[in-house]
């Protein structure tokens, strides 16, 4: 029996619905002057989606037997390909379902060490199978409340991803699809001026609408890292919405900025607006930056003001960031696997 006669029916329902919301809202975003609101909503009910889908996973009878540790491999750095078939079958049947929200199904023992990946490929590529001191594995096994961790890079694919975790007999993770997130940003009908980029806690960058710029899926890079230094960022991190004036490259650019709630923690939205003659070359290699005087909500009509910040609830910003690894603080490098 499939994977998806058994999953509980609201579930489903919820995550159809989601999905369903999603597109609509992108198309409007292009009609208005809150780019930010609309696509923030678009990125919550995504991340939304995905956590149903992975909490809905774990209560499944088959997902909370017994692991089998007897047939655990370090040959094949976890068990067997054709080890635990019902579970594996589990994992295959999400990751084909779901293509557009997951890249990866993980199952870690309660210690850390990796039991079960999927695609099979990706385990025999791993290059550890202890994954104890993941930022997500750390962040469920102490909440045991879902977690969402921010950008790695997979040495099992050479890729960024974020890792989204549930406990269960042990931790329960999937690697979130980026190619989605960059295709949402994408789709938006933004000027020649204009660039939207998302990322997560630490600055590093998930998505972006500029296509000529490296891709969120690459390991990052200097100008990624240099996205943390812009109080922009800085200001939405908090919980913060509004729009500020930074000197970029030595032009004087607007940045809108809004957090994105991404389970425990915040992922940011930059939308930038040069008044130079091309955003690419603008926004190229984000090194020199500097804060400006202009520092207002976000409100088209009131960017001459001087009105204060709002600021949401800080809680929303909740990290295990003294646990990552010191090269995934400062954001110029990612663990690997």
């Amino acid at each position: 029996m499939g994977i998806f006669s058994i999953l509980p029916t609201l579930a489903i329902n919820q995550t159809a619905s989601l999905n369903n919301e999603a597109k609509p809202s992108v198309a409007s975003a292009n009609e208005t002057d809150n780019k930010l609101i609309l696509i923030s909503d678009v990125i919550e009910n995504r991340i939304e989606k995905a956590a149903a889908i992975l909490e809905s996973t774990s209560r499944l009878p088959e997902m909370r037997e017994p692991l089998q540790l007897g047939i655990f491999s370090p040959a094949s750095k976890g068990i067997p390909e054709n080890g635990d078939l019902e579970r594996r079958e589990i994992g295959r049947e999400i990751l084909s379902k779901y293509p557009q929200d997951f890249v990866s199904f993980l199952l870690l023992m309660p210690n850390g060490t990796v039991y079960l990946l999927e695609p099979f490929t990706r385990q025999q590529n791993l290059s550890t199978y202890d994954l104890s001191y993941r930022d997500y594995y750390k962040g469920v096994t102490q909440t045991k409340h879902t977690f969402l961790g921010n950008v790695l890079t997979s040495a099992s694919s050479g890729r960024n991803q974020a890792q989204l975790a549930v406990s269960l007999i042990g931790v329960l993770s999937t690697g979130l699809n980026f190619k989605t997130y960059n295709e949402i940003l994408q789709s938006l009908n933004l000027g020649g001026q204009e660039r939207m980029v998302l990322l997560d806690s630490n600055g590093t960058k998930i998505a972006d609408s500029d296509t000529k710029q490296q891709s969120s899926l690459l390991k990052s890079t200097h100008g990624d890292a240099s996205f943390r230094n812009l109080q922009s960022f800085k200001n939405a991190v908090k919980g913060e919405t509004g729009t500020v004036k930074e000197m970029v490259n030595g032009s004087n650019t607007e940045i809108k900025y809004k957090p994105v709630k991404a389970i425990q923690n915040n992922w940011v939205l930059l939308l930038f607006h040069s008044s130079g003659p091309s955003v690419i070359s603008t926004y190229s290699n984000l090194r020199q930056t500097g804060n400006s005087t202009t520092n207002t909500p976000f409100n088209d009509t009131m960017l001459n003001s001087n009105i204060t910040n709002k600021s949401k609830s800080s809680s929303l910003n909740t990290t295990v960031a003294e646990q990552l690894p010191p090269q995934s603080i400062n954001g110029s490098k990612v663990p690997k696997i």
